[in-house]
């Protein structure tokens, strides 16, 4: 008979431990997740789909079984997580708000004591009190990062804890309801904290474990009147008194304990009531000196040595009990219509993406990261392959638009006012040097260098053509190329080789050959063209239509000032026309002789109006000069020997500036090449790498409709798929069970 009660006694243990551990300990493979982490892997997605997902109302993530632990600020919640983790996990601080952010807390069993986050492969092993305070800190530093600017923040901190007779579910513990704002919290902190607590409780098959501490007025319950209106009749709440000895010791009366704990005092019902102890006031305490304490303390209370309470409910251990059966129960129940829900929402889903986008892959937001990645780094280094006289070809035409007004205006207007050929050369010889050893010419070229480099990589971006998708990676691609731009630096060392080089350019004086004197005439040619036609469009928007053609073609007439202006300049090309080397200024007889000439015909004109016109007829008169100048030095290379006035001082000039541009561009474009290229290349890697860990930037810079479905659908495909991989894990542990029993 006694062998008999043995066999009995052992059937009942093995029952209760596959029970709680869900498997026994040859069941689960080594690197294969137990069933309470298959379930939290499906909650954790749910959490992240909910969050993103406009595909309904309905909050998917709150169907399935969760524990909700909500109580009144300082109620005592984080001790009976604690007391339940088997470990001092979480932040704590004197009567403030240290939860500031729902904790998702998955417990597991498994043989050593350890807790991890979902996004790191850090363990934390918890009977080491150095890794215990550093996961208290890591769990307040997501916290703060979380919230921000805010007080709070409805975003979860995923957290796994496993360890030895650890009971399994998901736990959440959520901010304790506060009943005054204080300082440095937002106004509407409380009323944000109760519309998360509802969101959480509104779950119909989530268990609610309402905290109330004993220790404080009945009266002063918060959480008990949001609890009963969320689970009025109270089929899935369960009731939990902490600081019972707190209360008992300041005398709170042993009816009015047995009221609360009756289900009698609060105007909510729960499927059970218990009364723990969670701590004696000692934060240095462990939890097996807190559970030595608990055991004790009820072994000693009057309220259970005179038979008011009942002994299961009493101790965190027999509450944490009940609430497992209740969530193993609501999972079992709950669980084939949440895979029912996302199989019907994943056929809708397809079904809408084959009408929208027939014949186009579901491409994610990842997918497409990686793919606009690969042709991001496919455009740099196509950069090198672009011909070597193309490059320099551009690099010309770019050194010219940001280095000419500089020639034209600030030396060759200058050295054309002196009076010899010789003083025109020493004049510009001076300039150009100075100009290129105080290095503004090699910054100025080295500026035009990265300017090209960055344009030619935006001109092959914008070419490549990708179907659909290819737009929705627009985005991701201007952010890679802005930030690239801003972030490269030129190295100094390519600067000062530019220097070298211009200087070497500027020493050799000599045309040698008639090419490079027809090349420099048309140079000049075709630079003082443009001039003349920007010059002459100046004059003309000054005067106005003055033609009877430019007005019937225009539809509409001089205005008083351009009549004026007309005049003005009529007379003062009287003066370029009787001087056509006149210097560059205006002298006060000339300027005194127009102002009485205008009177004459009736306008009264100040000298800055006139000089401000003078400026605009020199200009134009100064560069048709030029361009005469030009035409007849093109026959100058061999007569210039021979005769003076071929001896062309300008032409040298416009050769000079040009060896300049070529040994720029040359030297540019080797630099560009073999060093700029590479090192852009390194930063846009660095960009990238940057960009695929920030999933808020993913979604701001890769955006659509077509995105957005295809993200939804691989969402629900995977939470599809590890619904049924826990469906089948629990399937065979109830089957084990039945087995086990029979």
């Amino acid at each position: 008979g006694k062998l008999n009660m043995i066999e009995k006694e052992n059937h009942e243990l093995r029952k209760e431990l596959s029970k709680y551990s869900g498997v026994s300990p040859s069941a689960v493979k080594p690197g294969q997740k137990t069933l309470i982490e298959l379930y939290a892997d499906v909650l954790n997605l749910l959490t992240d789909f909910d969050a993103k997902s406009p595909l309904t109302d309905r909050k998917l993530v709150h169907t399935l079984p969760q524990v909700v632990v909500v109580g009144d600020q300082s109620a005592g919640k984080t001790s009976v997580l604690e007391m339940v983790a088997n470990a001092r996990i979480f932040p704590r601080g004197a009567g403030e708000m240290m939860t500031r952010t729902p904790v998702m807390v998955t417990l597991s069993q498994g043989t050593d004591h350890v807790a991890m986050f979902n996004d790191s492969t850090k363990i934390y092993d918890l009977k080491k009190d150095e890794d215990l305070h550093a996961l208290r800190n890591e769990i307040e530093s997501r916290m703060k990062s979380s919230i921000g600017a805010q007080t709070i923040s409805s975003k979860p901190i995923p957290l796994t804890v496993k360890g030895p007779q650890l009971k399994r579910m998901v736990l959440v513990d959520l901010p304790g309801i506060i009943s005054t704002v204080t300082t440095g919290m937002a106004a509407n902190t409380r009323e944000e904290i109760i519309k998360m607590c509802r969101q959480y409780m509104q779950n119909p098959n989530a268990i609610i474990m309402c905290i109330q501490d004993g220790s404080v007025d009945a009266e002063r319950s918060i959480v008990t009147d949001l609890v009963s209106q969320m689970d009025p009749e109270g089929q899935r709440t369960i009731f939990v008194l902490t600081k019972v000895d707190l209360a008992e010791n300041s005398g709170l009366k042993q009816k009015r304990i047995l009221s609360i704990l009756d289900g009698q005092l609060f105007p909510m019902k729960a499927l059970g009531y218990y009364a723990v102890v969670t701590g004696r006031g000692n934060t240095g305490d462990s939890i097996e000196q807190i559970q030595r304490y608990e055991r004790e303390y009820f072994a000693k209370s009057k309220l259970f040595q005179n038979g008011m309470l009942r002994e299961n409910q009493l101790s965190t251990r027999n509450m944490v009990n009940t609430v497992t059966d209740n969530f193993w129960s609501m999972v079992e129940e709950s669980i084939h219509d949440q895979a029912l829900l996302f199989k019907t929402l994943r056929y809708n889903l397809e079904a809408e993406w084959r009408n929208k986008f027939p014949g186009e892959r579901t491409l994610d937001r990842d997918d497409l990261f990686e793919l606009g990645k690969a042709d991001i780094l496919t455009q740099v280094a196509s950069l090198q392959i672009l011909p070597p006289l193309q490059w320099e070809d551009i690099l010309m035409n770019s050194l010219w638009d940001k280095i000419g007004p500089k020639v034209l205006e600030d030396i060759f207007v200058h050295a054309a006012e002196s009076r010899s050929s010789d003083e025109f050369n020493t004049v510009v010889d001076i300039e150009l040097h100075k100009w290129a050893e105080s290095l503004q010419l090699a910054s100025l070229c080295a500026n035009v260098g990265m300017t090209t480099m960055f344009q030619q990589l935006h001109n092959k971006m914008a070419s490549v053509q990708g179907g659909k998708f290819h737009t929705l990676g627009q985005g991701l691609r201007e952010e890679v190329e802005k930030l690239s731009r801003e972030g490269h630096k030129w190295e100094s060392y390519n600067v000062d080789q530019l220097k070298y080089v211009q200087m070497s350019a500027l020493d050799d004086k000599d045309v040698r050959t008639p090419d490079q004197w027809i090349s420099a005439v048309e140079f000049m040619k075709n630079t003082l063209k443009k001039q003349i036609k920007q010059a002459a469009d100046n004059l003309g928007s000054l005067q106005g239509p003055i033609s009877l053609s430019d007005r019937w073609l225009k539809w509409h007439s001089q205005s008083p000032e351009q009549v004026e202006q007309q005049a003005i300049i009529e007379e003062l090309n009287k003066f370029l026309n009787a001087e056509p080397n006149h210097p560059s200024k205006l002298f006060a007889d000339e300027l005194l002789t127009v102002q009485r000439s205008l009177k004459n015909r009736g306008f009264i004109v100040p000298e800055e109006t006139i000089n401000h016109s003078w400026s605009h007829a020199y200009r134009l008169h100064f560069l048709k000069q030029g361009e005469e100048k030009a035409q007849k030095c093109q026959r100058g290379f061999v007569l210039r020997e021979h005769s003076p006035e071929y001896a062309c001082p300008e032409v040298t000039f416009f050769w000079r500036v040009q060896q300049v541009m070529r040994s720029s561009a040359h030297t540019l474009r080797v630099q560009i090449l073999d060093r700029e290229v590479r090192q852009l290349e390194q930063h846009v890697k660095i960009i990238l790498d940057s960009i695929s860990i920030d999933e808020q930037k993913k979604r701001e810079l890769i955006r659509g409709d077509a995105v957005d479905k295809a993200e939804q659908l691989k969402q629900v495909r995977l939470i599809q798929e590890k619904l049924d991989a826990f469906k089948e894990s629990l399937s065979k542990q109830q089957k084990r069970q039945s087995q086990e029993i029979h």
